[in-house]
């Protein structure tokens, strides 16, 4: 997914949970509809600066290919491969960015009015967040 289609997918008013989930989730045959309904809350870091929504969307996107149903101990050995995989999702992230925290990414925090009015006025939802989804869709395709 490119950059533009990226800030698309932003336009529609899907946040950036929303567009990485929903993309993994169309490719391994879940419903979209319902993967846009379980992103729906991780936008922005949880709307609180938190982890970043696209790096969530993005574990939620693995958990959907590698994740275990089963407890243990017998689902234990996927439980283990799908620790590897995030794990390894991880690295490559913070191989490009300086963090996985939102407000760490932004320069700012969405959670407080000042915050929020930093991240408008410097356009990052259009400049920075498109290209950080489109390089976190990237790097999953590398891992699954």
């Amino acid at each position: 997914m490119t950059k533009e289609q990226v800030l698309e997918e932003f336009d529609k008013g899907y946040d950036c949970c929303q567009v990485v989930f929903r993309y993994w989730a169309e490719k391994l045959n879940m419903d979209t509809e319902l993967a846009y309904k379980v992103s729906s809350g991780f936008g922005a870091g949880m709307f609180q600066g938190e982890t970043c929504g696209a790096v969530i969307g993005a574990y939620m996107a693995l958990g959907l290919k590698y994740g275990s149903t089963l407890p243990s101990p017998e689902g234990d050995e996927q439980r283990v491969e799908s620790i590897i995989k995030d794990v390894e999702f991880r690295e490559k992230f913070l191989q490009k960015y300086n963090s996985t925290m939102c407000r760490e990414l932004m320069g700012a925090d969405f959670a407080t009015k000042e915050g929020a009015q930093k991240i408008k006025e410097e356009q990052k939802m259009i400049t920075f967040c498109p290209q950080l989804v489109a390089d976190i869709i990237d790097l999953i395709a590398d891992i699954i």
